[in-house]
């Protein structure tokens, strides 16, 4: 097996950004991946008082799939958010209240009366605001994408899942991950701890090329066992760089 595609999403449902390589670090998410999410007017998020919230907080792709549309470019060391929609580019500065501001209002016109506001960019330091609040790496199988692409009738974009790493190889059947919990992943000098399947909600029926819902793969899923599962959330346990093309093992 192979590391195949590395993907970070520095805005929570906002776009997919692809990676050549990236550094994994012990108890930590992807690096700038979820760093911001946006909140609506309903959220229990105190920017006052910053700490992890659920998703029900922030503006989502499962109930605005236009979130998924744009192609993303974040520098870290800036803070400089580019946007890329519709022909259209976009850069906001994330360090300031001014940029956060515009980013806001342009995810707000995407919520529109669907999460109403008042809408703000919402960070935590050094957490990354994912869908469970324990840190971890999303991956994930370009064999079970085929597999499921040739269930659904059409070829699914990866982009669909917002997984981190996507693995691939001949030796790699469909839907073998779905049996790796409580294994190792060594990714180059990297060390991930298989925790969990992942269950699926709607947004993977967000097609990331238009922004609307289509080819939706969760009754394909759904047929599949008790719950819509893809993928695996895994905790980095050693730190190493990964890149793409970087020999992947399973191990006990």
């Amino acid at each position: 097996m192979h590391l195949a595609a590395i993907y970070r999403h520095p805005v929570k449902s906002l776009g997919s950004e692809p990676l050549r390589s990236a550094i994994l670090t012990t108890g930590k998410a992807l690096p700038a991946d979820r760093a911001y999410a946006i909140t609506h007017g309903d959220t229990a998020f105190d920017p006052a008082m910053p700490e992890w919230a659920a998703c029900r907080n922030f503006l989502r792709i499962a109930n605005i799939p236009a979130l998924a549309r744009p192609e993303i470019n974040y520098e870290p060391n800036k803070r400089t958010l580019t946007l890329m929609d519709e022909g259209v580019s976009v850069s906001y500065d994330l360090s300031t209240d001014e940029g956060r501001v515009a980013l806001a209002s342009w995810a707000g016109t995407m919520a529109g009366n669907i999460r109403p506001g008042p809408w703000f960019v919402a960070e935590v330091p050094e957490i990354a605001m994912t869908d469970a609040g324990d840190q971890s790496l999303s991956v994930l199988s370009l064999a079970s994408l085929r597999d499921l692409s040739k269930q659904v009738g059409t070829p699914l974009d990866p982009r669909r899942f917002r997984g981190n790493l996507w693995i691939d190889g001949d030796d790699l059947e469909p839907w073998a991950e779905l049996n790796w919990t409580g294994q190792t992943l060594a990714i180059d000098t990297a060390r991930l701890a298989v925790t969990a399947n992942i269950e699926r909600c709607l947004a993977t029926a967000a097609n990331p090329v238009t922004g609307e819902r289509s080819d939706n793969p969760l009754p394909t899923l759904k047929t599949m066992g008790d719950e819509p599962l893809f993928g695996v959330l895994a905790d980095v346990c050693e730190t190493g760089n990964v890149s793409i093309g970087d020999s992947v093992t399973l191990t006990p």
